[in-house]
């Protein structure tokens, strides 16, 4: 029988060394990560990506557990009516990110409360006369960072938006750095700096930061599509691209795209010597751009059209090279003030902390100075450093110095209508990147003494060009000390203690990370080495975490938009036929949005008609383009307004301690003062008799100021009965002068003699507050009694002065006449005419319907929904259904018993719909401009996308050639 033959395996020496590879034992994953563990980087890395959770921890740590609110609503405490409810006065650190509180939130809750009854609130009845809303990405609410608003307690939401800010940034630095090439060690420090920078701490709660926080995300889409021309490309840099713009602010993305062109262009260019390959390039960069502005094309289309119709680009024009902030906010960059006043004052140039605070750190600037010295011993290292440089310095010029190269930027769009100021986006983004390359080249840093010992046999011009990098940054070392010392001189003497303060603590900071450089650089030691980085990394995080801490104070639950009794009040008795008008912050105009209680005013944009209309009630009711309230000083003559009785307005909210409504009526002048004390509590006032709004006493002359506050209590007594005909409490902290103080005692008869009794409690041991009083001890007044055929009364007071006005009309009425006039001049003269009847409406232009005086007609109004108003007529005779809101803009139409007809302008501002006679349903609908088109658009090109993806996998799986088998014979 024959043998088979013994198959003898080849030797070692004979098999092929990748065979030999695949044989022998690989290292455990436990195996690696001891080996890496020994090596001084390792400790860096974990130094640093400690560092970063550190930061989240001690910035956000307290309203992720639960325990309060990062939305800053402690300062609705400092506004009537929350601070009597409260029983406090603002104690907030940061008093200037109202607009989050008063605007942006509020909207957001709308949107998302409705959303979750199964209503897409495309309109936002409640401010302004109405106001378009989830049509449009300006609140930011479709931002993938806002996710946590949709799905999370109102309260707790913005913390954990923040939170994923931070997650965002991280990752965009990491996938950015990485393709530099920058150890890991690099990365978290790059977020941890971009994530404390200027603005991303001081817009922190606006939409602004949840835009900024794909900047590095978009970068590195763009220099992927730069250097390896994959079509895959188009989906990064649009995906990037799409979620900036739902972030609805796009200031920030036309300057990043500024910044980015450059950047796409140069980095083209050195990666790519081949004109065809640059072609290559350009094209996945054009395309991805254009699929992310289809991706947002559901918002960009709508936003497009309101900003044509609505927005008056006109006020916010920017033009030549002024505009610049100034080297007072440059010094930012580095000086934090030591004590954290950032927040709560301007010290530096005297404007806006949130407009001017650029932040980076002194430590991050010392790591920008080593990313351009310091030469990495590992030769595969990028040299993305000249370019990120050079961006820097542009963005630095732009933002902080002005002058030609601003003046020639702003004919570009976007720079023509935005402040350049909050181009530091981009600067905090490209001095975080190189602070990031900076540690990564400290971890792994050619010795400097070995550098030299390399470049003996060097051409000198290699020399010339190092000497000369290191005197560019020694001067600007130079400059960056004097400037800071200027920066004392303008400051005014209350703050200069504090700067003083200040310029040590960064002195400090700065110094000792300068050391660390050059230690870790100059000496070949890994203990130094690890030393200095753990040490570098400590001096970026603890100044980004203290820095931090005043910018975002973390609120009590309790303060998150309570109700108090006023606005309850005005809950309860308003409706969908009425609305309110806040005089000064009282409410802050842009909460009605979160109390859904309609608004004559607001906080968002408004059109040209409406804005005439409320200038027309009162001057100055404009405090900026986007910003409505009756002025306090005005309200006694804008109250009396026969505009605000046809738009329907029935309340008017104002500060307790505002001057009164009424006609004033003089008291004997004060002669001496009364002290009231912690026992001595009350003082009664001369005698009066008839009705009064409130009266007027005197108060100390010099502040008196109670921490925890006081409780400010009158009564009206009536005279031999001792009854109390009316009586009001309210919380106050500070005394001073003149204090106003509103009673419900309009129906008081004339023949009832009566007298006041002032009472304070609360005033500590020691402390005392004067009121001014006649020979007799008592208190002088000056009482306000009701106008005589006027329509307002008090009809609440304590937390808030509400006033009634008797002769308010309905938004939604009938007019059985009508006038015509053409002009807006004309419209409101006829409109502020006390003699123009309650049911003529004034038509901006002829119609062939004419309305019969003789007609009249029920109304039952259907408010269910915010995006129409229906109503259901029976009238006698022909007329006009009118419409008091800002409906003057695109989106509006109208049907009668389902079939379409005009929406005409009617009293200025609002829209008319001809009803004949007889019973019939007119339905007033908004659809937001271009929102179909936008929503096509889409949707089209995530299906095409979606296509042409699955057909590049599965023509790249066929394509793809099968694996070897490995040649080994069985066993």
């Amino acid at each position: 029988m024959a043998t088979e033959a013994a198959v003898t395996p080849p030797s070692a020496e004979t098999r092929p060394r990748d065979e030999q590879a695949a044989d022998e034992p690989r290292p455990g994953r436990r195996s690696r990560f001891s080996t890496w563990l020994r090596t001084p980087g390792a400790w860096i890395e974990i130094a640093a990506w400690a560092a970063l959770v550190a930061f989240v921890v001690f910035s956000l740590g307290i309203p992720l557990l639960g325990q309060g609110t990062f939305l800053n609503t402690a300062f609705l405490h400092d506004f009537a009516p929350w601070s009597d409810a409260a029983k406090s006065a603002t104690s907030t650190s940061n008093v200037y990110d109202s607009d989050t509180i008063d605007s942006g939130a509020p909207q957001v809750a709308l949107l998302v409360r409705l959303a979750h009854e199964g209503v897409f609130a495309q309109w936002n009845p409640y401010l302004s006369g109405g106001t378009e809303l989830g049509g449009l990405p300006d609140s930011g609410a479709y931002s993938p960072l806002s996710l946590p608003w949709w799905i999370l307690p109102l309260s707790y939401a913005p913390g954990v938006v923040k939170l994923l800010e931070i997650v965002v940034v991280t990752v965009g630095m990491a996938l950015l750095l990485r393709r530099y090439s920058v150890p890991r060690a690099g990365w978290p420090i790059a977020a941890l700096v971009f994530s404390s920078s200027g603005f991303m701490v001081a817009w922190t709660n606006w939409p602004q930061t949840r835009v900024a926080a794909f900047i590095p995300l978009l970068f590195w889409a763009i220099d992927r599509a730069a250097a390896e021309k994959k079509a895959r490309d188009i989906i990064s840099v649009g995906v990037a691209l799409a979620c900036m713009l739902l972030g609805g602010f796009p200031a920030v993305v036309g300057y990043t795209l500024f910044v980015g062109a450059f950047y796409f262009v140069v980095r083209t260019i050195v990666a790519h010597p081949r004109m065809r390959e640059m072609v290559v390039s350009l094209g996945i960069v054009v395309g991805g751009l254009l699929f992310g502005v289809l991706l947002a094309a559901w918002q960009i289309v709508p936003f497009a059209h309101n900003a044509l119709s609505v927005i008056n680009f006109g006020v916010r024009a920017q033009s030549g090279g002024s505009g610049a902030l100034g080297i007072g906010a440059l010094v930012t960059s580095w000086l934090a003030d030591a004590e954290s006043e950032q927040s709560r004052g301007p010290i530096f140039g005297g404007g806006n902390p949130t407009e001017i605070y650029s932040y980076v750190g002194a430590a991050a600037v010392v790591l920008v100075a080593a990313a351009v010295l310091i030469r990495s011993r590992s030769p595969h290292r990028t040299g993305a450093v000249p370019l990120l440089i050079g961006l820097l310095a542009l963005s630095v010029i732009l933002v902080f110095l002005g002058g030609p190269l601003l003046a020639a930027v702003r004919h570009l769009p976007v720079f023509d209508s935005n402040p350049i100021g909050r181009m530091r986006c981009d600067v905090g983004f490209f001095a975080a990147a190189l602070a990031g390359i900076g540690l990564g080249k400290l971890v792994e840093p050619e010795n400097l003494r070995a550098e030299f010992a390399r470049v003996r046999r060097v051409a000198p011009l290699y020399w010339i060009g190092r000497a000369a990098v290191a005197m560019l940054v020694l001067a600007a070392a130079a400059w960056i000390i004097w400037q800071t010392r200027e920066i004392l001189f303008p400051i005014s003497a209350e703050y200069v203690h504090q700067v003083k303060l200040g310029v040590l603590w960064t002195g400090g900071v700065a110094g000792a990370a300068v050391i660390l450089v050059l230690l870790a650089w100059i000496l070949r030691s890994r203990i130094v080495g690890l030393v200095a980085g753990v040490g570098i990394i400590a001096l970026v995080a603890v100044p980004a975490i203290t820095s931090v801490q005043a910018w975002w104070p973390v609120a009590s639950d309790a303060s998150f938009y309570p109700n108090t009794p006023a606005l309850n009040f005005l809950k309860k008795n308003l409706t969908a036929q009425q609305r309110f008008a806040t005089s000064g912050q009282s409410t802050l105009p842009g909460t009605a949005s979160y109390y859904q209680v309609r608004s004559l005013t607001g906080h968002t944009f408004q059109t040209t008609a409406w804005k005439q209309l409320m200038t027309a009630v009162d001057p100055a009711s404009a405090t900026t383009p986007t910003y409505s309230t009756l002025s306090p000083g005005n309200l006694p003559r804008s109250i009396t307004s026969p505009i605000l009785d046809r738009l329907g307005t029935r309340y008017v909210i104002n500060d307790p301690s505002y001057p009164l409504v009424g006609t004033g009526v003089g008291g004997p002048a004060p002669v001496t003062t009364d002290s009231l004390t912690s026992t001595s509590t009350s003082v009664n006032t001369t005698t009066w008799s008839g009705p009064v709004n409130g009266f007027q006493f005197a108060g100390p002359a010099n502040l008196v100021h109670v921490q925890k506050g006081m409780e400010l209590t009158v009564s009206l007594i009536a005279d031999g009965t001792g009854k109390t005909l009316a009586s009001t409490t309210t919380w106050v902290q500070t005394f001073q002068g003149a204090r106003w103080v509103a009673l419900k005692g309009d129906s008081i008869p004339t023949s009832t003699s009566w007298h006041a009794r002032i009472s304070i409690t609360g005033i500590p041991t020691g402390k005392s507050v004067q009121v001014g009083t006649t020979s007799a001890g008592l208190a002088a007044v000056n009482i306000y009694r009701p106008t005589p055929g006027a329509d307002v009364r008090v009809v609440h007071t304590g937390d808030a002065t509400i006033y009634q006005l008797l002769d308010a009309g309905d938004r939604v009425h009938w007019a059985s006449n009508q006038s015509v006039e053409t002009t807006a001049k004309a419209r409101i003269a006829t409109l502020q005419d006390p003699a123009t009847p309650a049911d003529e409406v004034v038509l901006s232009s002829p119609t062939t319907h004419q309305a019969d005086p003789q007609g009249t007609a029920s109304l039952k109004l259907d408010a269910s929904d915010v995006n129409a108003t229906v109503v259901h007529v029976n009238a006698t005779l022909g007329g006009w259904v009118v419409v008091e809101d800002s409906l003057q803009r695109p989106g509006w139409s109208a049907t009668v018993d389902g079939k379409a007809t005009d929406l005409v302008t009617a009293d200025n501002a609002g829209a008319a719909v001809w009803v004949p006679k007889g019973e019939h349903t007119v339905d007033l609908q908004y659809s937001t401009p271009g929102l179909g088109e936008g929503v096509v658009l889409t949707v089209a090109s995530i299906v095409i996308a979606a296509i042409v993806s699955a057909l590049v996998i599965v023509l790249g799986r066929r394509k793809r050639p099968r694996g070897r088998l490995a040649a080994r014979p069985r066993q």
